[in-house]
């Protein structure tokens, strides 16, 4: 039978990925309508999707409360080639010992700021989480700021 589509998305590279929540799949298509990967399910009901800024990459969240890198081509966790060293799912449940942000509801939405310097997390329960791959980044920033201010 037929399955509905909850959401649909064309990446930069001209892939097609399709998501129904009712049977839980995530599929790629090539613009000629070939399917070339579909995981059924998934593993979660998703609600945010979106694509890396060189549309390569598949950034999922929901109730699962995990943030997935997935690559759009294969839908294979993105832990490889170009994102070797990053971690290919932020898992944002809040059991004993987690260290990274724990998230109290379900993923809802995702951004990613320009050069993917910053991933905003929207939550079920109004929070906002705001996630820094590059923490480098970010504390080479802090101190140029704090220099500027006349900390040393």
């Amino acid at each position: 039978g037929s399955r509905g589509i909850d959401w649909v998305g064309i990446s930069k590279e001209g892939f097609v990925v399709t998501y129904g929540r009712e049977d839980g799949s995530l599929c790629t298509f090539d613009v000629n309508g070939a399917m070339l990967a579909c995981r059924r399910p998934v593993g979660e009901k998703l609600h945010a999707l979106v694509f890396s800024e060189d549309g390569k990459v598949l950034l999922t969240g929901g109730s699962a409360k995990r943030v997935e890198w997935r690559w759009v081509h294969s839908l294979e966790l993105a832990s490889d080639g170009d994102r070797l060293g990053f971690e290919a799912t932020h898992d944002g449940r809040c059991d004993f010992g987690h260290r990274a942000p724990c998230f109290g509801a379900p993923i809802r939405s995702l951004a990613l700021s320009s050069q993917e310097r910053h991933l905003m997390v929207g939550l079920e329960n109004g929070q906002v989480y705001i996630l820094a791959p590059d923490s480098n980044y970010l504390r080479q920033r802090l101190q140029r700021q704090l220099e500027y201010l006349g900390f040393y």
